[in-house]
């Protein structure tokens, strides 16, 4: 079961994102390439603050 994630991208900016997302997100701020889809769980690349219930 996937759950989501409060992640935060390189230039400071806290976001929620989705662990089996399906389609790339970018950050709103910067534009960096925060989840990007592998199939199956979504590869997070950056820091993962907090696992959300």
């Amino acid at each position: 079961m996937s759950k989501f994630l409060r992640v935060r991208c390189d230039c400071g900016e806290d976001m929620v994102v989705y662990g089996d997302s399906k389609t790339a997100v970018y950050c709103e701020k910067c534009g960096n390439l925060v989840a990007e889809p592998r199939g199956g769980r979504a590869v997070i690349n950056c820091r993962i603050i907090e696992v959300l219930s």
